[in-house]
């Protein structure tokens, strides 16, 4: 059984931050006596002293250093606990998973992530991200309360966010390059390799580019197409932001294409269940869509 408390144990890190008794009873709102006691409790069943009086202030004995500094992450961790059940009594979710496409701005994500976190601290948020989301699958699986995907499902709330652009790139060298002053047309792109993504849910190049291929690479992420374009090999279209780098440098250059072959991805999110959504879900997603 323990011998201390964890309020003993609060109320001696409070002297020694204040300076003094008095000063710790008026910062916990206590008698000076009740916090002179709770002290010579826990100095008592421990069996060692653990302040001296230096002047007129409270200091810690190597020993009650040594121990308060074992006792801080305790302290901080039950308050932390009291927190997250205050939160949790006044309705905030304990957990919230959000799914998201890889294809959503990373800039985007973060920035409203670390606003949510500054303001719901106490609720756990599981974050996947997914390339090509398919809404159905992971709210029939309970996988998410909330997503960002490529096409919004008949069966559940969404809300439009923003427009991938994606841009037909090659590296320098590339034929499609070799004319830069005039637009490539659908038979130019299909006597050369293209690199797509595997997508059964929004494929990111249109089909009838791809299906007059004379070869085409499927890869599994945004990073690998954007590695194989960079090779010289191929060409692909890849998502503005996500190769920004790259064109600014001159690694990767637009194809000037004819009318039909431009193409971007609408961005939607989407909720599993509005009407029994909580405060922290509907928060996030607000922050989401402010972003």
């Amino acid at each position: 059984m323990l011998r201390t408390t964890i309020e003993q144990w609060q109320v001696l890190e409070t002297i020694v931050a204040k300076g003094g008794f008095a000063q710790a009873a008026r910062e916990l709102n206590r008698s000076q006596s009740s916090v002179s006691y709770a002290v010579a409790q826990l100095q008592e069943r421990l069996g060692l002293p653990l302040l001296r009086i230096e002047g007129r202030r409270a200091q810690l004995t190597e020993a009650g250093r040594a121990l308060l500094e074992d006792a801080a992450p305790l302290i901080e961790e039950l308050a932390i606990l009291e927190e997250r059940a205050a939160a949790l009594a006044r309705g905030d979710e304990p957990r919230l998973r959000l799914a998201v496409d890889s294809i959503y701005p990373k800039p985007r994500l973060f920035a409203a992530l670390s606003a949510f976190r500054h303001a719901h601290r106490h609720t756990r948020l599981d974050l996947k991200e997914v390339v090509r989301i398919d809404p159905d699958e992971v709210f029939s699986t309970g996988a998410a309360d909330l997503c960002v995907a490529t096409h919004e499902p008949g069966d559940y709330l969404s809300q439009h966010l923003l427009d991938v652009e994606l841009m037909a790139v090659a590296s320098p060298g590339h034929p499609l390059l070799a004319d830069s002053a005039s637009e490539r047309t659908m038979g130019d792109l299909s006597r050369h390799l293209l690199v797509t993504i595997h997508d059964r849910v929004m494929p990111m190049v249109d089909s009838k580019v791809s299906d007059r291929a004379r070869q085409h690479w499927t890869v599994n992420s945004i990073e690998a197409a954007i590695a194989a374009v960079s090779s010289g090999m191929c060409f692909g279209w890849l998502p503005k932001h996500m190769i920004e780098g790259q064109l600014d440098d001159g690694s990767l250059l637009p194809i000037r294409l004819g009318p039909g072959l431009v193409r971007t991805i609408p961005l939607y999110l989407i909720h599993a269940d509005p009407k029994r959504a909580g405060p922290v879900v509907r928060a996030l997603a607000v922050l989401i869509s402010q972003a």
